[in-house]
C-alpha cells in the first residue's frame, strides 16, 4: 500500500524531494482532447488573459523512504487546468507545486492575493508557481530552482536573504494536489521584509504579512495555507505527521 495514498488527508514530512522528468510528453486519448479544448475556451472566454505555457503533470507519487518520489509528465496549461477542475481524474493525475513559505522573524508568513488575470483569481497564498520548462534540470524538475525564480519574479526577493530550512512539508491541497512547502526564514521583522518586497509581474494585486495564528478569515485561500499556518505556529516540530516507510522500502 502507498502510504501517499493513506495520508493525502494530512501534511507528511520529507527529507527530499525527487521528480523525474518522463522522455515523452503527455498524451490524450482524442476525446480527452476534446474535452480540454472545450474547458479551455470557457476558461479563455472567462479569463482572456490566461497563457497556454508548458506545465507537469504528475503520477506514480510514491514514497521510497525519506525521499518523495513522482514522475512528471509534460503537458500544457491548459492540460493542467482540465485536471485540476476535476478532468482526468480517473487516470490518478496530481498537480505537485513547490512553494517558498517565507516568515520573519516576529512570526509572520508572506502571501501574496492572485490578481483578476490570473487563474486562481482572488485566491490568497504565498507567492509561488507550478512548474514550467524552465525548472528542468538533467531529467528532473528542480524545486528549489522553481521557488526563487518564481519569488523574484512576483515580489523581486531573493530567497538568497533567507536561510532554508532542510527538509519539506508535502501538504494536501485539495483533490489530487499536493503542495511542497520548504520554509524559508527571513533574519527580520515582518516590516523589513514588507520593506524588501513589491508586486512585480501583475500576478498579485496585495502582499500581506499573516501571523501565524491567523486563520486568514478575510480572504479566501487555498487549502494548504491554513495548515501551513497551524505548522508554522507549531514551529514547523513534530506539526507534520511523520511518515513511517513501508516495509521493504529503499
Amino acid at each position: 500500500m502507498n502510504p501517499i495514498d493513506d495520508a493525502l488527508d494530512h501534511p507528511l514530512r520529507f527529507a527530499s524531494v525527487d521528480l523525474a522528468v518522463a522522455d515523452e510528453p503527455l498524451e490524450l486519448e482524442a476525446f480527452e482532447r476534446a474535452a480540454v479544448a472545450a474547458h479551455w475556451r470557457v476558461a479563455q472566454a472567462a479569463n482572456p488573459a490566461l497563457w497556454n505555457g508548458s506545465a507537469f503533470l504528475f503520477d506514480r507519487v510514491e514514497a521510497r523512504g525519506a525521499t518523495l518520489s513522482a514522475r512528471a509528465r509534460p503537458t500544457d496549461f491548459a492540460t493542467l487546468l482540465h485536471v485540476l477542475r476535476g478532468g482526468l481524474a480517473e487516470r490518478g493525475f496530481r498537480h505537485l507545486f513547490p512553494v517558498a513559505a517565507v516568515t520573519s522573524r516576529d512570526g509572520r508568513l508572506l502571501v501574496g492575493r492572485q490578481s483578476a488575470t490570473t487563474a486562481n483569481a482572488g485566491l490568497s497564498y504565498p507567492p509561488s508557481g507550478s512548474f514550467d520548462h524552465e525548472d528542468r534540470r538533467d531529467g528532473r524538475l528542480d524545486p528549489i530552482a522553481n521557488m526563487h525564480r518564481e519569488v523574484f519574479e512576483e515580489v523581486g526577493f531573493r530567497l538568497t536573504a533567507c536561510a532554508a530550512d532542510a527538509g519539506w512539508w508535502v501538504i494536501p491541497s485539495g483533490a489530487g494536489r499536493l503542495a511542497l512547502v520548504k520554509r524559508h526564514r527571513f533574519p527580520l521583522d515582518a516590516a523589513a521584509l514588507t520593506a524588501a518586497i513589491e508586486v512585480r509581474d501583475g500576478e498579485l494585486d496585495r502582499l500581506r504579512m499573516v501571523a501565524f495564528d491567523d486563520p486568514l478569515a478575510l480572504e479566501a485561500s487555498v487549502p494548504y495555507v491554513p495548515r501551513l499556518l497551524a505548522l508554522l505556529a507549531a514551529d514547523g516540530e513534530g506539526a507534520a505527521a511523520p511518515l513511517t516507510p513501508p516495509e521493504g522500502s529503499p
